[in-house]
């Protein structure tokens, strides 16, 4: 996890305050907070430091530009988005210290989204003779614990749902397709105009809301299958005090889930920087952490900007921040290229495999009025659906759908072995429940139709010892049948149960 920090310039309203300022930056990485009690009188302090230093992977005073901090924090995790990787950059610190000019900018300074967006663009057409890239956008804050879709607020209240891998998802939000920067800066725009902002005491355009951009890229290239990186940049609401900024009723509220979703940020914070000691990480305590659970200790390459104020008024607020992003630096996150080359083979091919299943349905459904062509009726034309089922194949000339192809094929011979088994399995038991049968009529004193002799003499000797007459009846027909096929029965049943 890096971590930068930026300390705004002194505010009109902290001048009138007669606040000084308190934090400074020394180098490129290290940051010292003084304490404004200092008391030259004070004989107990006198030996302990007032001023306490923290050090940062990057450091930016107020006079950074919006294209330094860029450059720096940003800039190089574009190419790991366009490779697969994912990355999250979000902005943290109190109310009115600058998150938000620095995600979103200005006209004349934009800010890290739009620079973000056209070099992602610009390296995406500079590859595009190579591989094939699909960019994807949506656009969501999370206001007083619910989620909502900012490119189609009338979806309402959305949830948040974990797929089988465990990533986060928010469950019907909008994706909108874009070819360019500019259509992405307009989605974003249209965005930020139903984003929750009211005035307050601290800060005349508060965000009351926390603010998600998610932009997923997609790269395909012959042969090597699907790479898919998501790029999230969120503006996070600023913590603050009622008694600051003066809050009251529905602001109030606001400010309440604003701190108590900050509040759960911090909590993952401290234990996942205390990862030894700390067994479980609760990020189920706010929707703010659960959207960052990759962000924060899963698959993500994420970078951090911390805002401060560098008053004497705002010493409580900057302190608490330095601590949190000082702990947070170290967070360590494992990060691995999402390579889908399995599932995009099965999404890619599961539309053709679809449409011969289809085919072949319908097929199944006609007659055959005559060899080799679909006709109507009960019967199936076999030879006809495998010649059609062979040409929808023959026009698929990639490898990889052949041997799908090979595998289906396969699959559907074992199954026709099967059928002709079974098939004589029950063969063979209607062979035995006819023999059954006749052998019952063995008992039946019948005669052979023409022939006045008795069958065997054994039926002769029980008819003279039992002093009983011989019924003169013809044998049946289906009787006779029997008899005839018999010999032929017993034959086969032996064949096959060899």
């Amino acid at each position: 996890l890096q971590v930068a920090l930026r300390i705004r310039p002194m505010s009109t309203a902290e001048l009138a305050e007669g606040a000084r300022p308190i934090a400074h930056r020394l180098d490129e990485q290290v940051v010292v907070l003084q304490d404004p009690m200092e008391d030259p009188d004070d004989v107990l302090r006198a030996s302990r430091s007032q001023e306490k230093s923290y050090v940062f992977d990057v450091a930016f005073d107020s006079t950074a530009t919006q294209e330094t901090v860029y450059r720096a924090t940003t800039r190089g995790l574009i190419a790991g988005v366009i490779s697969g990787y994912n990355a999250t950059i979000f902005t943290y610190g109190p109310t009115g210290c600058g998150k938000t000019y620095t995600m979103l900018g200005t006209d004349g300074e934009p800010g890290i989204c739009a620079r973000t967006l056209s070099d992602l663009f610009q390296a995406i057409e500079d590859t595009s003779g190579e591989m094939e890239y699909e960019v994807s956008m949506s656009y969501l804050e999370i206001y007083n614990e619910m989620i909502r879709d900012l490119l189609n607020p009338s979806l309402g209240c959305l949830q948040l749902r974990e797929d089988a891998g465990g990533t986060v998802q928010v469950a019907g939000i909008t994706e909108v397709c874009a070819i360019n920067a500019e259509e992405v800066m307009q989605l974003l725009a249209r965005g930020n105009r139903q984003r929750t902002q009211e005035p307050t005491a601290a800060n005349r355009t508060s965000s009351r809301s926390h603010a998600v951009l998610q932009v997923t890229v997609c790269q395909r290239r012959r042969g090597r299958g699907l790479r898919r990186g998501r790029l999230f940049m969120i503006d996070l609401a600023g913590s603050e005090r009622a008694a600051q900024t003066q809050n009251r009723g529905q602001r109030m509220k606001e400010g309440a889930h604003i701190n108590r979703s900050l509040l759960a940020l911090g909590n993952c914070i401290k234990a996942l920087s205390n990862q030894a000691s700390t067994k479980y990480i609760n990020y189920r305590d706010s929707k703010l952490t659960r959207l960052l659970k990759d962000s924060l200790g899963g698959n993500s390459r994420t970078v951090m900007i911390a805002h401060i104020s560098p008053a004497s008024t705002a010493f409580e607020e900057s302190r608490s921040t330095l601590a949190y992003a000082h702990r947070a630096k170290s967070i360590r996150t494992t990060v691995r290229r999402n390579l889908l080359s399995i599932s995009y083979r099965v999404a890619q091919y599961g539309s053709a495999v679809a449409d011969l299943r289809r085919e072949i349905q319908r097929l199944k459904g006609q007659g055959d009025a005559k060899p080799g062509q679909p006709g109507q009726g009960e019967c199936r034309d076999t030879p006809y659906i495998q010649a059609q089922v062979q040409l929808r194949g023959a026009r698929c000339t990639h490898p990889e759908l052949g041997h799908v192809r090979e595998e289906l094929l396969g699959a559907c011979h074992e199954q026709e072995a099967l059928r002709h088994l079974l098939l004589q399995l029950e063969g063979t038991e209607l062979h035995a429940q006819h023999l059954l049968a006749l052998g019952r009529y063995r008992g039946w004193p019948w005669r052979k139709e023409g022939q006045g002799e008795p069958d065997s003499p054994s039926d002769s000797e029980r008819d003279a010892d039992t002093g009983d007459k011989r019924l003169d009846v013809p044998e049946p027909p289906n009787v006779a049948t029997a008899h005839d096929s018999i010999a032929a029965l017993v034959e086969e049943q032996g064949r096959l149960q060899q």
